[in-house]
């Protein structure tokens, strides 16, 4: 400020300063709470030394005005009237507006109370300020910006702007507009689609508004998923024909009732079920064709080509001893025979295809006559053939002293006959007759020794020795006037043992050559014999029959080298004990397997117990003679076990030869036509498996023989 001396005044000067706040202003009509509040004063003391000296000072007021509405706070030093120096709109120079302020500074600082003197309405409290009120109160109308009050109540939650009546309902797990239901309008579920088909699983339910990773909303309209881990079953699917409920309805196939149910075919023999087609669109009848089984009695694997088939169909068992589909087998009850298997050397066909015409070239012949000259010269009966160890020589012998042997293959026979006429120039080229014949005696049984010597058994107890060279017969007879009916013979360091049984029962041993009586009686049981065989000294087979009514009788010998046994056979019995007849002849082919043939048709098969087992077989036939085949070296061979035997026919026309297998009657080899008019009275066998056969009138038959 500007001090001017006025004329008279002295050097020296008081100047007071004092600060006011805002006051009403001429003119302006506003009024004031305070008018003109002296909020601060300050004075100095100036000395002027002279005239038009000039001395500058500074005073310092303090007014504090923060909110620079021209009041000054109340706290402050100097007080003021600013009740709120920080909100301009709150001073004492101030209009009191509804803004829940003390705007005038007259009354409480804040809240409705604040508002004194404005008109009440009513209102709402709206404590988060949406615009919805909750309690009802009344209160001044709200300058614009104020909040906390509104016109309408209803919040049902006033401490949440996002809850009001009115508002939009969104996902976030709250009522938004008051109306009791949270989230009303939004799905929240989400569900797991394990196989892809669309519809959910109802098990993996997820509750929440935001989507979750491979989760989906359950489509509209669409239940959910019975099996949410196969896309075949699916609500609304359509139903097929696969065991599966595919429309999720709680049924499986419903589509098809029938499917289960019985049906048949008008072509097919069986009997069948509605099943699913392939397509699983429909169902079809499974009835199909019978399975076709065969009998293989002989089991080879391959069903009788002449048996009725025996039609199975899918819920039957196939009889045991049947095969499927297989009936080539020309012969079933023969393992040797059957379709498909190689021809071999035995005069049977093994193949089924053209009889045996197709047998190896190598097999050297086939079965049939021997032609040569002194076999059917005469008037021969021939009763006996032996065979040596490998095959040869083959001695044939037989009525009236009649003899002749084949020392080799494709020889012609030499005769040692008695009584036939000498040639000295057979037609065949046949060796002339030796002279040096066994006699006049009816040779019925036979054995050839390791170097091709026989030993004959005849009628009347006669025996005989020939070694088919210059050297004469060794005839003898035996203590009895039996006949001779079986023989079997063994060696051992070069002497030969033969036993020899009789129509009286009794069974012989002769050491050939020995010194003195060679003969000694080992047994006399008083019943018939008429067959022995052994493949060993100590155990013998006999048959024969009974005194008295006639029956077939069996036994066993032990006999040890050198001794006389004492006591009688071990006696066998037959089942059943039915034949009437006799045992005509035996033969063993293992130490437990044998055959033995009689009268009236009887055949029996022995397994090494003391029972002989009895086959069936035409009761016409008188069996003669009996061999069995069996290969010790090949116990797979199908031909082991089985017996090879010859018969005449009752009366006396003609004779067969026959073949049991374990299975039954097989067929072959054959003697077709002329071939079996005769009776047939012995069989021979070697160990390669080739046949021969004597009978009547001269007739001698050999496999293999060639063609002459």
């Amino acid at each position: 400020m500007f001090v001017v001396k006025k004329d008279g005044w002295g050097n020296t000067f008081k100047v007071t300063v004092s600060a006011y706040e805002k006051s009403s202003c001429t003119g302006s009509g506003e009024t004031l709470a305070v008018a003109g509040q002296q909020v601060d004063s300050a004075e100095n003391v100036f000395e002027f030394p002279s005239e038009d000296v000039k001395d500058v000072s500074a005073l310092t007021l303090t007014t504090v005005d923060s909110d620079d509405d021209g009041f000054v706070s109340i706290s402050a030093e100097k007080k003021g009237t600013d009740c709120a120096d920080n909100d301009p709109m709150r001073n004492p120079g101030q209009k009191e507006l509804c803004d829940d302020k003390d705007n005038n500074c007259v009354g409480p600082a804040v809240g409705p109370e604040a508002d004194e003197g404005l008109p009440k309405v009513p209102m709402f409290l709206d404590g988060d300020k949406d615009g919805v009120g909750r309690e009802a109160t009344t209160h001044c109308v709200p300058e614009a910006g104020v909040t906390g009050y509104a016109t309408v109540g209803g919040d049902c939650k006033d401490d949440d702007a996002d809850i009001a009546p009115g508002k939009t309902d969104i996902c976030d797990n709250k009522d938004n507009n008051c109306d009791g239901a949270t989230d009303e309008n939004d799905d929240k579920d989400w569900y797991k689609d394990f196989d892809g088909d669309g519809a959910v699983d109802e098990t993996s339910l997820v509750v929440q508004c935001d989507k979750p990773d491979s989760l989906i909303h359950r489509p509209a309209n669409l239940a959910f998923d019975c099996n949410d881990q196969d896309g075949n079953n699916t609500p609304g699917k359509a139903e097929s024909c696969d065991n599966a409920d595919n429309n999720c309805d709680g049924t499986a196939d419903e589509a098809f009732p029938t499917k289960g149910t019985s049906c048949n075919l008008p072509s097919v023999s069986c009997a069948g079920t509605w099943v699913c087609t392939g397509d699983k669109l429909a169902v079809e009848c499974n009835a199909r064709a019978p399975r076709l089984f065969y009998p293989d009695r002989d089991g080879d694997g391959d069903g009788d080509q002449n048996a009725t088939v025996d039609e199975v169909c899918a819920n039957e068992t196939p009889q045991l001893g049947h095969v499927e589909n297989l009936h080539g087998d020309c012969d079933d009850v023969d393992p040797a025979a059957r379709s498909g298997l190689a021809e071999v050397c035995d005069a049977i066909d093994n193949n089924c295809n053209a009889g045996v015409s197709d047998e190896p070239l190598s097999c050297g012949g086939t079965l049939r006559d021997v032609v040569s000259y002194h076999l059917t010269s005469g008037s021969q009966d021939w009763k006996t053939v032996a065979v040596g160890q490998g095959g040869y020589p083959v001695w044939v012998a037989g009525h009236g002293g009649k003899l002749a042997v084949r020392k080799a293959a494709n020889q012609k026979f030499e005769s040692y006959s008695f009584g036939d006429t000498a040639n000295p120039s057979p037609p065949d080229g046949s060796p002339q007759l030796n002279p040096n014949n066994c006699g006049d005696h009816n040779w019925t049984v036979s054995w050839v020794d390791s170097q091709g010597r026989v030993i004959l058994g005849g009628e009347g107890g006669w025996v005989a020795e020939h070694a088919g060279t210059s050297a004469p017969c060794g005839p003898g007879t035996l203590p009895t006037s039996q006949n001779i009916t079986g023989i079997v013979g063994f060696e051992s360091g070069g002497v030969r043992t033969v036993y020899l049984s009789d129509t009286n029962g009794r069974l012989y041993r002769w050491v050939v050559g020995g010194a003195g009586n060679p003969f000694t009686e080992l047994n006399d049981n008083i019943n018939n014999l008429y067959g022995l065989h052994a493949l060993r000294e100590d155990f013998m087979l006999a048959v024969g029959g009974t005194t008295g009514p006639d029956r077939q009788r069996f036994g066993s010998y032990a006999v040890t080298t050198g001794t006389t046994p004492t006591g009688a056979p071990t006696a066998h019995t037959a089942n059943p004990n039915n034949v009437s007849g006799k045992a005509t002849a035996v033969w063993m082919g293992d130490a437990d397997k044998a055959c033995a043939v009689g009268e009236n048709g009887a055949v029996w098969r022995w397994d090494g117990a003391t029972t002989w087992d009895k086959t069936d077989a035409p009761s016409d036939f008188e069996f003669t003679s009996v061999v069995m085949r069996y290969d010790t070296l090949n116990a797979q061979n199908p031909l082991n076990e089985q017996c090879y035997m010859v018969d005449k026919r009752k009366g006396g026309t003609g004779g067969k030869l026959h073949r049991l297998t374990p299975y039954g009657w097989a067929k072959g080899p054959d003697l077709t036509g002329s071939l079996a008019n005769v009776p047939l009275n012995d069989i021979a066998i070697t160990e390669a498996g080739h046949l021969w056969i004597v009978g009547e009138d001269g007739r001698v038959f050999h496999y293999p023989e060639p063609s002459p």
